[in-house]
């Protein structure tokens, strides 16, 4: 009986223990290497109107964030102290190395 009931157990604990992970809004707001930050730059990399403005300032305030240096080096902040990139082939760049791609 024991010997049946252990793998029940032991899946049971893999399975709670990954409810207790961070939900992907918790990970979004706490992406140490800057993936957020390179998805949002994709988006504003190609859009130039508003959404595409919105999202550079996304990845403005993600890559400052990044513990992956290249794209840290890439953002500055303003006046404000907002965050904004500053160098965007850079980014683009360090994105890539990431394994981003875009068109």
């Amino acid at each position: 009986m024991k010997k049946k009931i252990f793998p029940a157990l032991a899946a049971a604990a893999v399975l709670l223990g990954a409810c207790a992970g961070p939900s992907a809004d918790e990970f979004r707001q706490r992406d140490p290497e800057g993936n957020t930050a390179c998805i949002h730059f994709g988006s504003g990399y190609t859009d130039d109107g508003s959404v595409g403005s919105a999202n550079m300032a996304k990845a403005a305030e993600h890559g400052a964030a990044s513990s992956t240096e290249s794209i840290r080096a890439a953002v500055s902040t303003d006046a404000a102290g907002v965050p904004v990139i500053t160098d965007e082939e850079s980014f683009k760049s360090a994105c890539e190395a990431q394994g981003m791609r875009f068109r």
